[in-house]
Order: structure tokens, then sequence, then C-alpha cells
């Protein structure tokens, strides 16, 4: 953001006055020069990045949500629950954070290190997911 205003800065005569994108001082000094200082350039970036931050820390706290209901409900290898267990503790089916094909073609749905699959339209199995264990072995 610039403005184009004949000065006089120090005794110089100036055409082109420049000023900080974030506080709006007067700027001298090289020609493409756009912040008065760090903490202005610092400001400015962390003011753009502050509205995506939000959406992040808001979508993780729901993922930390899930995964902590998926932690208290799992009891062993394959733990088969109703639906109306998680829904009791908002659980947002929506949100998560992989989606895992086993070589059978089932689907499950990843909260970190947990992951569930519809067995039917009531009941659900949760199991275990590591990264690095790609095979899942359900029996149900």
């Amino acid at each position: 953001m610039s403005s184009l205003i004949d000065s006089e800065v120090n005794g110089l005569f100036v055409t082109d006055k420049k000023i900080c994108v974030f506080c709006g001082s007067d700027l001298l000094g090289r020609s493409d020069k756009k912040y008065c200082d760090d903490t202005c350039r610092n400001n400015h970036h962390y003011a753009l990045k502050r509205e995506n931050l939000s959406v992040i820390k808001y979508i993780n706290n729901i993922l930390m949500h899930n995964r902590e209901m998926l932690n208290q409900l799992y009891k062993n290898k394959n733990t088969i629950i109703n639906k109306d267990q998680l829904v009791e503790c908002d659980f947002n089916f929506e949100l998560f954070t992989n989606i895992y094909r086993t070589k059978k073609n089932e689907e499950y749905k990843v909260v970190y290190d947990y992951a569930y699959k519809f067995i039917n339209d009531n009941e659900l199995v949760i199991i275990r997911y590591r990264e690095n264990n790609r095979q899942v072995n359900v029996n149900v």
C-alpha cells in the first residue's frame, strides 16, 4: 500500500512516499520495502494466518473429541458397539483423518490411531489402526 505524495523527508525531496502495510508508518529506505520493521512484518503475516489457524484448531478439537470417544469405547481387538453410543457423545461422523480400505475392499474411517466401520445401520466395529501395520484383521 503506497501513496504518491510529494513531501520533504530529512531535507530530501521524496515523490513516492510509501507506508508500512501493517501500521501505516512512513517507510524510508529501499524502494521495495513494505514494512517498517520485523515486528510489523511478523504481525502482518500472523494476522493473515490467524483465520486459517482458528479453522484448523476447531477441526482438530472435533477430531480429538472423536478419538477420545473411540478410545473410551474400545475394549479389545474388534469392539462392536451401537451407533447410539457415539451419537450420545456428540461424535461427528463427518470428520476423520483417513480412509482405510482392506484387501476385501472394506472401508474404515480412521481417526488418528483408531478406525471404525459400520457393519449394519446400527452397529459398528472399532479397531486400532497403525500406519505401518497396513493389514486389518477383523472377524465380524
